[in-house]
């Protein structure tokens, strides 16, 4: 959405400053440490080319992913532009100030008009969407409160409990994989392919929680993924039967003698499995991810206390019968009383816009009706955050930026180590495949160390940043509905026997049933970075009752129909002037006729009474 600059500030603050500032603490160290790769390059080159463009490629690789966190986290804690039109309006706004606009925010509108009123006259929030999918079922079960949150958050449980699930069928597949070995039914080369079991166990791992991992997009801000067990079935048969099949080719390969070449193969995955050590990874994995999950399901849980899920609105349904025709009903309720209630004089969100009908019929007669729909400019509503989220928030971001750093560090001694291995190579110190695959297994760790920590610090950092970001705003939301019918009269005032100035009227009588709602909403949505910063979709998750905007709506509205003037009257002083010299050339000409009565006093009275009002 484009910026619209207003003089008016609507006190927006930029909830990333702190965020920002971690990212670039982190990025100032990862290009730091590969600034000094880079310095090396020109040292190994002329002892060793290889050596010099892999500390090169390395060097590249660190001082690229530095400088753009350096620069992500600066921009976090640039200046956070809002224009009038943030946040995203909760339908289609067809607004007349909004007509260039609106067009921009319509992808990330989270309702429609038809939606809206729903909500409205039903008293309920269509926000809150029924899980799909068992997993998804079974979490909103546990904990029946995920279901007020915002969608995002709502995606970021539905995400670890995913992975948690996955994870614990993947330790039952192996605890099944080790029974089927320990009790010989997958034969005796079962046993020996145990350490590449665990490494295939610990490679899954580490994709779902790179998984799990994932931003949360506006795409998912705007619905709910399901969240089954569709693939749960396949690992499941996968891991009883893998073990079977892996033990029989080993033990075929070795016995029988078919390949050489095979038998090496299966023999070197076996040696590589064992030098990475997967089970000690396993539990230090196991205990990173628990201690990461605890922290953002704690998150969550205090997010979710904190959700208060009313349905309220205040209503108003009555009848009048006033002097006034339809039209101007509508004229006034749009263009004075819901245009006065506007919040730093923005306009008002209208999601139906105001199209009266009406029916004319014969002899004056006829029926109309119209219905109008505004939300009001919402206004920021600072959202109370305890002191424990503040300080888990805080915490997962830093841990989450520190686990960058130390995986960036754990890539450059993957990549000195490996040019090691190639020096010792090249200079003929490594003799056999056994040894060639001791010194690759002395890599190897460092490199599955530098994994996990991008696999934790992915999922801190992107989840936590939901927690930052998350505002609230406040609006009033008004329905009018009007319903009735109309006929038309004449009347006539101030004609005399001998003074024929006088006013004539068409009078418009409209009995009409006026129906009118409006609830105080407290609507979330989620900050981004960057030119689109306040686009995510904006939900309702509160609707409060308003007494005294109802009322005063309704008073602003009777005030208009009870301060009209059915007659035409002259306020004009040249119009009073005027009508003054008719009245002297008018005595002037009975004074000059015959038969004039006697008495001024009897002309006067015979003149006040001669007034008649004719009605149809």
């Amino acid at each position: 959405m484009s910026f619209e600059h207003g003089s008016v500030d609507l006190g927006i603050p930029n909830p990333f400053k702190v965020e920002g500032a971690l990212r670039t603490l982190r990025g100032v160290v990862v290009s730091l440490l590969g600034a000094g790769a880079l310095m090396q390059v020109a040292g190994l080159v002329k002892n060793d080319p290889v050596s010099g463009w892999m500390m090169a490629i390395v060097g590249f690789i660190l001082l690229g992913g530095g400088l753009k966190a350096t620069g992500a986290g600066i921009f976090q804690m640039m200046r956070f532009y809002v224009g009038r039109g943030v946040p995203t309006s909760l339908a289609a706004n067809v607004s007349e100030s909004e007509r260039s606009t609106s067009h921009l925010e319509q992808p990330f509108v989270a309702y429609d008009s038809g939606l809206l009123e729903q909500m409205l006259m039903g008293r309920k929030n269509l926000t809150f969407i029924e899980p799909r999918g068992w997993i998804a079922r079974l979490v909103h079960s546990i904990f029946p409160r995920l279901t007020f949150l915002p969608y995002a958050l709502r995606n970021t449980a539905l995400m670890l409990s995913t992975a948690v699930t996955k994870t614990l069928v993947a330790l039952l597949c192996f605890v099944l994989a080790w029974f089927t070995s320990a009790t010989g039914l997958g034969g005796q080369g079962a046993s020996a392919m145990m350490p590449v079991l665990s490494a295939v166990l610990l490679i899954y791992l580490l994709v779902v929680w790179f998984k799990a991992g994932t931003a949360v997009t506006r795409r998912l801000g705007a619905r709910v993924d399901a969240a089954g067990t569709g693939s749960l079935a396949k690992v499941l048969a996968l891991a009883i039967l893998a073990p079977v099949l892996l033990g029989y080719l080993y033990s075929y390969a070795t016995t029988h003698g078919v390949s050489r070449g095979l038998a090496g193969f299966l023999n070197s995955i076996d040696i590589i499995a064992a030098a990475i050590m997967p089970g000690l990874w396993l539990l230090v994995t196991s205990v990173l991810l628990v201690a990461a999950t605890a922290l953002l399901v704690t998150l969550l849980s205090v997010r979710a206390g904190r959700a208060n899920p009313v349905t309220e609105v205040s209503e108003y349904r009555g009848n009048w019968q006033e002097s006034v025709h339809p039209n101007e009903i509508f004229i006034n309720i749009d263009s004075m009383v819901m245009a006065n209630r506007r919040y730093l004089e923005i306009p008002n969100r209208v999601y139906r816009d105001l199209e009266p009908e009406l029916n004319e019929q014969s002899e004056g007669k006829g029926a109309f009706k119209g219905k109008m729909i505004q939300e009001t400019q919402p206004a920021y509503k600072p959202m109370p955050v305890s002191p424990l989220q503040k300080k888990l928030r805080l915490v997962g971001t830093a841990v989450g930026q520190l686990a960058y750093g130390v995986s960036a560090l754990l890539f450059y001694f993957t990549f000195t180590g490996a040019a090691e291995v190639l020096g010792q190579l090249k200079a003929h110190r490594i003799h056999d495949m056994v040894a060639l695959l001791g010194a690759i297994g002395g890599v190897l760790p460092y490199l599955t160390a530098s994994v996990i920590a991008l696999v934790v610090a992915r999922l801190l950092v992107n989840h936590c940043h939901l927690f930052w970001g998350e505002m609230q705003f406040e609006s009033t939301l008004v329905y009018f509905k009007c319903e009735g019918t109309f006929t038309e009269s004449r009347i006539s005032t101030g004609a005399g026997i001998y003074d024929s100035t006088r006013s004539e009227n068409t009078l418009v009588r409209s009995s009409m049933t006026p129906w009118v709602i409006v609830s105080r909403l407290v609507s979330s949505t989620f900050a981004g970075v960057g030119g689109r910063n306040l686009e995510f979709p904006r939900h309702v998750l509160e609707m409060h009752k308003d007494e005294g905007t109802l009322q005063a709506l309704l008073k602003d509205l009777k005030g208009f129909l009870g301060d009209r003037e059915v007659i035409a009257s002259l306020k004009s002083d040249k119009d009073l002037a005027a009508a003054s010299n008719i009245f002297n050339i008018n005595e002037q000409t009975r004074s000059a006729l015959p038969g004039k009565p006697d008495s001024p006093d009897v002309a006067g009275h015979l003149t006040n009474n001669a007034d008649a009002t004719e009605q149809h």
